[in-house]
């Protein structure tokens, strides 16, 4: 019993303790929470610095240029050179002498040369029987060849003169012998044709014979010069033609 009572009293005794302590802590606590009052410091005034001025130095004199002087040269005499001038004596001149003059020798006179006239040139031979230009043209519409006269030198009909037709690409025909006036054709194309041809007149039997009969220009001993006629395609209007016309004249 004693020992529980003893015990009992310590129990006590540690209890009140420690509420004993729970309080002083708690006085602290709440002592510790209370905000204290800190004092604020006054401010000092602040000085502001007043600059002093400095002094300005005083400018100094400037010493002025003197003048020096210049010292002239005086003048140096310069020598007089007398030179004297040597002036040669006169020569005397000779006496021109007589020269004997040429004797005049007689001139022949001219004999008169009687001009001579000039000869009129000779004017040289054609190289061709015949001389071919062209005459004319009418258009056609239906046919397109190539017609002309075979003439004597006085203008008359020249019958049984050939006459070949050809063309590049093309070797050409030749034309049936001209009739008693003198008249020769060449048919080309049914309807207009156009085209550029070459005329001549030629000996038949130099011509290469074409198979089934005629002959063409290919290899033909030409009688007079080659001429150039042109067929148009149109046969209507300015400059349309289908049968050019070339005569043949004897040289």
């Amino acid at each position: 019993m004693h020992s529980i009572r003893n015990r009992m009293v310590i129990l006590v005794a540690v209890l009140a303790t420690v509420v004993a302590l729970l309080a002083c802590s708690t006085s602290n606590l709440v002592s510790r929470s209370k905000p204290t009052a800190t004092p604020t410091k006054t401010p000092k005034p602040t000085f502001t610095a007043t600059l002093t001025p400095t002094q300005t130095n005083t400018p100094t004199n400037t010493p002025l240029p003197t003048d020096t002087p210049t010292p002239t040269p005086l003048p140096t005499n310069t020598p007089i050179v007398m030179t004297a001038t040597f002036t040669p004596e006169p020569t005397s001149t000779p006496v021109p002498t007589n020269t004997p003059r040429p004797t005049a020798r007689p001139r022949p006179r001219p004999t008169s040369t009687p001009t001579r006239k000039p000869q009129p040139t000779k004017t040289p031979a054609p190289s061709f029987p015949f001389t071919g230009t062209i005459t004319g043209g009418t258009p056609n519409c239906g046919t397109t060849g190539i017609k002309g006269k075979v003439k004597t030198r006085t203008g008359a009909a020249y019958p049984g003169v050939t006459v070949a037709v050809w063309t590049d690409g093309w070797e050409g025909v030749v034309s049936n012998p001209a009739n008693t006036a003198g008249a020769w054709d060449v048919f080309l194309n049914e309807g207009p044709r156009a085209g550029t041809w070459y005329v001549a007149v030629v000996k038949a039997e130099s011509c290469q014979s074409r198979p089934g009969g005629g002959r063409t220009a290919v290899g033909c001993e030409r009688q007079s010069n080659v001429v150039t006629v042109v067929t148009t395609a149109n046969c209507t209007g300015q400059g349309a033609v289908q049968w050019p016309e070339v005569e043949f004249r004897q040289n």
